[in-house]
């Protein structure tokens, strides 16, 4: 290694660069994240990865597409990331990786988040698993050229990590939706291209599952707010309304205002995506070029009306306080 790599390697390890901006995407799955992350990506300075938590089993490990249609480890995006981050992805110990994610980045830890810091060298692996992600937060930064990374991993306790780490400059995009409809499409398998996962498609859950994780996810992502995390809520179904507002909301957020010209991608038929090189998510993040945005409230009349009042019933304070009715 060089003595110029050695110092860049240096700077990434210490943030002596300065924080890096990443706009993380938190909320429910099925709840048009992956369609935020892919629309933020397209905004002046941003760089959608999809959800990054997943990228170092799905992407590195498991060599699967990127949404470019490449597999990981034959896209150019995702190469010249690991050789600035690392010097390449086979200097990656990719196992340490998992057992430290496992260790420290799960909804477990976080609910036992005071009793873990006692643990012995559980603040070690911390800071070792925020050191790896940081490192690849300002490669894709520097191969990209845009200096705010968008991360749409949604998972609250991989939100709280970042928030604690000083080389990070976070921000937050609660994304939320009606439970009715989250609830509605975790009720059937939905497909998956070929090449994008481990399995051809993802399963069902149970609804009791899945409205008590709507309610719990939804209430951890929001308190990041009395941290002092900048956040920004957005509903799924203001998404797809009006995009352009929503899309003001974020530059807002990222201290960006957006100019008209900024949002040119987004017309009335819908947003005119360009290439993506995100490493895992759903269908969506293969498509190119225009994209329709259509509301999808097939709950109205696919979900049974026992379902839509037992979501009602668990998820009701949090559904009026985010105006549904």
């Amino acid at each position: 290694m060089t003595g110029t790599e050695v110092a860049e390697r240096q700077r990434a390890d210490t943030g002596a660069d300065g924080p890096v901006d990443v706009v993380f995407v938190g909320g429910m799955p099925r709840s048009g994240s992956t369609l935020l992350d892919l629309v933020i990506g397209q905004l002046p300075g941003h760089c959608d990865v999809g959800e990054l938590f997943y990228m170092w089993q799905g992407g590195a490990k498991r060599d699967q597409r990127c949404a470019c249609g490449e597999h990981f480890s034959q896209c150019p995006f995702w190469t010249a990331v690991g050789l600035r981050a690392f010097g390449g992805w086979d200097r990656v110990d990719l196992d340490e990786v998992l057992r430290l994610q496992r260790s420290v980045d799960s909804t477990a830890r976080l609910m036992l988040r005071p009793a873990a810091r006692l643990v012995p060298g559980h603040r070690a692996r911390t800071g070792r698993y925020l050191e790896l992600t940081r490192r690849v937060y300002r490669a894709v930064a520097d191969v990209s050229g845009s200096p705010i990374v968008v991360d749409s991993t949604k998972r609250p306790s991989t939100a709280y990590l970042l928030a604690s780490d000083p080389g990070v400059r976070l921000r937050v995009v609660h994304m939320v939706r009606d439970p009715r409809g989250v609830l509605n499409s975790w009720s059937r398998e939905v497909p998956l291209p070929e090449g994008a996962g481990p399995r051809d498609h993802l399963k069902r859950r149970p609804a009791r599952q899945i409205l008590r994780r709507w309610v719990t996810v939804n209430l951890m992502i929001g308190r990041l707010e009395r941290r002092g995390v900048p956040l920004l809520r957005l509903r799924y179904e203001d998404l797809v309304t009006d995009p352009r507002e929503a899309m003001r909301a974020v530059m807002d957020l990222s201290g960006r205002p957006a100019s008209d010209d900024d949002l040119g991608f987004i017309g009335p038929e819908g947003v005119n995506r360009a290439v993506s090189h995100a490493p895992t998510g759903g269908r969506v993040r293969f498509r190119t070029g225009p994209m329709p945005l259509r509301l999808d409230e097939k709950w109205r009349h696919e979900l049974p009306k026992s379902r839509q009042r037992l979501a009602t019933l668990v998820c009701g304070r949090l559904m009026r306080q985010y105006d549904y009715n």
